[in-house]
């Protein structure tokens, strides 16, 4: 892993802190709930203004790769369900 992705990741895991309670945009979409499903499996759930769209796409792929590695993988569909609600809420 990269310097650059190992402070991302750092950072994404540090600094959630008590993330779960707190309120997301767009609570009732599919995008938000499979956000909030898949995400909180292995850390809590940064808010999705923590990043700028290309941020999340780097972490996206992060991600996949230790979910996968962790037998949680989803689906090309369900990564894209993210990804565009993250884009839509993003900084």
């Amino acid at each position: 892993m990269g310097k650059v992705a190992a402070i991302v990741l750092i950072g994404l895991f540090c600094f959630t802190g008590c993330s779960m309670t707190q309120t997301i945009p767009e609570p009732e979409s599919h995008g938000a709930k499979l956000y909030l499903k898949k995400c909180t499996q292995c850390h809590g759930l940064p808010g999705p203004k923590r990043h700028t769209p290309e941020q999340w796409d780097q972490l996206l792929v992060l991600m996949s790769g230790f979910m996968k590695e962790r037998g949680l993988p989803f689906s090309a569909d369900e990564k894209k369900l993210i990804q565009d609600y993250l884009h839509r809420n993003a900084r």
